[in-house]
């Protein structure tokens, strides 16, 4: 039961560390894109920087959380397989 569950549990925190580092490199690279002399980056309106900004602290959070499952994922493996028993 644990080792089915783990693995789906790895494959989405896997997932969720992809995505994460995905989007934000995505951001970065607007960010160096659209800066400016003094270097700000330049936004068409303020609702679009807090989007952005909120976008990144959101994908900063999915990635760490993301990691985070997939050691839960890997906890759950290792009991499938019964590593964490030891014999007496």
């Amino acid at each position: 039961m644990f080792l089915p569950t783990g693995c789906v549990i790895l494959a989405v925190g896997i997932y969720m560390v992809i995505k994460g580092r995905n989007t934000t490199n995505a951001l970065k690279k607007y960010e160096n894109e659209n800066h400016l002399l003094d270097g700000t980056v330049y936004f068409d309106d303020i609702k679009s920087s807090r989007t952005h900004g909120a976008n990144k602290n959101l994908y900063r959070v999915i990635t760490v959380m993301g990691f985070f499952t997939g050691i839960f994922g890997l906890i759950f493996i290792g009991y499938g397989l019964n590593i964490f028993t030891h014999a007496m």
